[in-house]
């Protein structure tokens, strides 16, 4: 049974989910939802996700980020080194591996407690752990490590959503500079999500990543080459191409999104390796 609970310090309260193995630990995983609309959107899949995780034997976390779900804050206050502490944060609510738990993957051993990113979730995380002193070992679903075509997807998105879908029977007001998705946020961060390039961050050696993804991108390809040249073992998980979302159908803006096989197939591999 997934077990609410809030943690932080004062006044960084956040909301998190523990899905307890049902069984005896293999491991653990830190799920980190993307950010904004998509967030609200995959809820059901990191949920279902979770949940089979727990079922083969992985304690799961998720968790809302400052700023957003039934974390505190507003969304003014959410900021790209603010969530990258939230993942900190997370990280300490994980209960302890046994110290003769490890990852069975190629590559030197790591404990068994992953960091799992979604999408967006891929750029905090990837703040986070390249300030490791230490070895990580991080899932990363999808990613996307472009921040100025990210944030040029979610504003025409938003521009979509105004004036083309027909959700409004009056031309709406104009939106703020700041105003994205429903979300009114600092500049900062925005800025901050802007400037991000795959380039930037390059994790501890002995590091894994395992890439798991539909399709490749310049960006995913740019990003292995460069970890595997510093030391990080980078290996791939390939979803079939057919089960991808339409994550850009303005259409489907309000639809939750739950690529079944995907999660299945993620959960089941996680659960193998551990």
């Amino acid at each position: 049974m997934p077990e609410p609970f809030y943690f932080g310090d004062q006044p960084r309260v956040l909301f998190g989910l523990r899905h307890p193995a049902g069984t005896t630990s293999k491991g653990a995983v830190l799920v980190c939802a993307p950010l904004l609309q998509e967030g609200i959107r995959c809820q059901r899949a990191l949920w279902s996700l979770a949940q089979a995780m727990a079922a083969q034997g992985l304690d799961a976390l998720r968790f809302d980020w400052y700023g957003s779900g039934d974390s505190r804050g507003g969304s003014l206050a959410m900021s790209l080194p603010g969530l990258a502490s939230d993942i900190q944060a997370a990280r300490e609510c994980l209960p302890p591996v046994d110290a003769g738990l490890s990852v069975r993957l190629s590559g030197p051993r790591l404990p068994g407690t992953r960091l799992l990113g979604l999408r967006s979730a891929a750029l905090p995380l990837l703040l986070h752990a390249g300030a490791s002193s230490t070895p990580v070992d991080l899932v990363l679903w999808a990613p996307a490590l472009d921040g100025e075509s990210l944030v040029s997807a979610w504003r025409e998105q938003h521009r979509r959503q105004l004036h083309v879908t027909g959700r409004f029977p009056k031309p709406p007001l104009p939106a703020g500079d700041n105003e994205l998705l429903g979300f009114v946020l600092d500049a900062g961060l925005l800025q901050a999500l802007q400037a991000w390039k795959c380039d930037q961050v390059t994790l501890p050696a002995g590091s894994r990543i395992m890439l798991v993804q539909w399709r490749a991108t310049a960006s995913t390809e740019e990003f292995v080459h460069r970890q595997r040249a510093a030391g990080v073992t980078v290996e791939y998980l390939q979803l079939d191409a057919g089960d991808e979302p339409d994550w850009d159908n303005p259409d489907h803006f309000e639809t939750q999104i739950f690529p079944r096989r995907a999660v299945n197939r993620l959960a089941s591999h996680l659960a193998e390796m551990a």
